[in-house]
């Protein structure tokens, strides 16, 4: 059995993503794999945890303290899937005040299951070749590679240049992995949910998910030439305004989020249902509506089997899994 630690400089990099890409892709090429997060703060109660037990063959006891006694129990946690998994990949968790890295806890799990890592550095404008290079150190030939993630459109250039700087100073690098809407979306309902909204229709699946916000409003372009850009979009728009709504309907639109909390016609009722577009109600305006999505995207989940399969596609071409293990 082959283990690989997915670890990283900071929380919020994008360890449960890649865990779950890397595994995905494994999967693809006719290995098992199972994924878990044997240690955790919040213990069995830690989603991530949960989602790997859910999708990834990945139920283990999941301790929330970081001693030796607890890397003990989780090299054995880990260990237990080797009945049912040819690999197995594990998210170690970034402990608090600490670079999940360079800690103590992927060095400890590394020894202890002679496994490689994988270290996840999430891409800012202070990342610098001397700070990935220097976390890294300590991992010795326990590192499998560095991959930078969630690199904007306009900053690929320089994540490469960071990475060459990386390899030139001895340390294997995987890829930069750029910043993708399908990573950052929301299901139809997480969406109710963190809006407050009720469904005027509501969706056939909740689990359906949308990852563009279209504003309906007074815009000059056609209805097929602006609405008709994207799949999996949303359109926000004023409940009064059923032109702007039957002109996105007439397009790839997921759902209808309709401010100021009145209802739609019975003509964009009928039509919405004929096409499974879901409608939601919401009671603030446009504007609102609209930042409060752009906030919601930045705190989206990775727990979502869609997501695991679409990093498994970023990370395709990109990453040597023969190399990794």
């Amino acid at each position: 059995m082959a283990i690989l630690l997915v670890a990283s400089h900071r929380p919020g990099a994008g360890k449960t993503a890649i865990a779950a890409g890397l595994a995905t892709l494994i999967g693809q090429s006719g290995a098992s794999v199972s994924v878990c997060k044997p240690l955790s703060p919040a213990g069995r109660t830690d989603p991530d945890a949960a989602y790997f037990a859910r999708h990834f063959r990945g139920d283990v006891a999941v301790t929330a303290s970081d001693d030796d006694a607890a890397l003990d129990a989780a090299a054995n946690a880990v260990r237990s899937l080797t009945g049912i998994s040819e690999h197995v990949v594990v998210e170690v968790a970034n402990p608090a005040g600490g670079a999940g890295v360079a800690s103590g806890l992927t060095a400890g799990l590394a020894e202890r299951l002679s496994a490689r890592v994988v270290a996840v550095f999430e891409y800012d404008a202070e990342l610098s070749a001397v700070a990935v290079t220097s976390s890294v150190a300590t991992l010795g030939e326990a590192l499998a590679g560095v991959i930078i993630n969630q690199v904007p459109r306009y900053r690929g250039q320089q994540a490469r240049g960071i990475l060459s700087e990386v390899a030139g100073a001895g340390v294997p690098v995987i890829a930069a992995l750029p910043e993708d809407r399908p990573m950052l979306s929301l299901t139809m309902t997480q969406l109710a949910q963190e809006l407050g909204g009720r469904w005027e229709l509501e969706p056939s699946d909740g689990e359906d998910w949308v990852d563009r916000f279209l504003i309906g409003g007074n815009i000059m372009d056609s209805g097929e030439g602006y609405f008709g850009r994207f799949a999996h979009q949303a359109v926000i728009t004023r409940a009064e305004r059923p032109d702007i709504q039957l002109a996105s309907l007439m397009q790839d639109t997921r759902c209808l989020v309709l401010t100021g909390g009145a209802r739609p016609t019975e003509y964009i009722r009928v039509e919405a249902a004929k096409r499974d577009v879901p409608v939601l109600l919401v009671d603030g305006g446009t504007v609102a509506t609209a930042d409060a999505v752009g906030e919601l995207l930045g705190a989206a989940a990775a727990h979502k089997v869609h997501k695991a399969e679409r990093m498994a596609e970023l990370l395709a071409g990109r990453v040597d899994l023969a190399g990794l293990f």
